[in-house]
């Protein structure tokens, strides 16, 4: 499948800033993926978009 956006999210996991980015098409499969990947987060907040 092709993805036309890269999210840079950052998420706070126990008191540490993770950053990681996650290729989406769109914002909420974006936001649904980041939520799959740290469940546990206290606070995940999107960045910036970049077009790939």
């Amino acid at each position: 499948m092709n993805y036309y956006y890269k999210y840079h999210f950052y998420a706070i996991l126990g008191g540490k800033k993770i950053k990681f980015y996650v290729c989406a098409n769109n914002v909420y499969s974006a936001i649904q993926k980041a939520n799959k990947i740290y469940p546990r987060a206290e606070k995940i907040q999107m960045q910036h978009t970049e077009r790939m």
